[in-house]
């Protein structure tokens, strides 16, 4: 038997990391912005298949990742510029979290 890919976790761990390297970005740290933007794309893409693969087992789940991609997919037009208004991007960035968190606990209810 074939495991299932756990796309749901994926995407969750590509949005954390795409947070943890934009905090550490905004605090000072040497991390070149490729990589934000390069994980952000990574991220994004992860939580459509993510979002494309838990219907129709799974709607709450891909309702849950659908919700999440709205700010993403918005983040780059609504959230510059970035240097000079660094809050409006977190923000809209993190408002986004809240359902990767729903996502993620649907997945681990059917998982384990």
């Amino acid at each position: 038997m074939v495991a299932e890919v756990p796309w749901t976790l994926l995407a969750c761990l590509a949005y954390s990391g795409n947070v943890c390297i934009g905090t550490a970005s905004l605090r000072g740290r040497r991390v070149p912005r490729s990589w934000h933007g390069r994980v952000f794309l990574v991220a994004l893409a992860l939580t459509a298949i993510a979002a494309a693969t838990s219907f129709p087992e799974h709607g709450a789940r891909g309702a849950a990742l659908i919700v999440a991609l709205v700010p993403l997919l918005t983040l780059p037009f609504v959230g510059r510029p970035v240097r000079r208004h660094p809050s409006t991007h977190i923000l809209i960035g993190l408002v986004a979290a809240p359902c990767f968190a729903i996502a993620l606990l649907l997945w681990a209810v059917a998982v384990f």
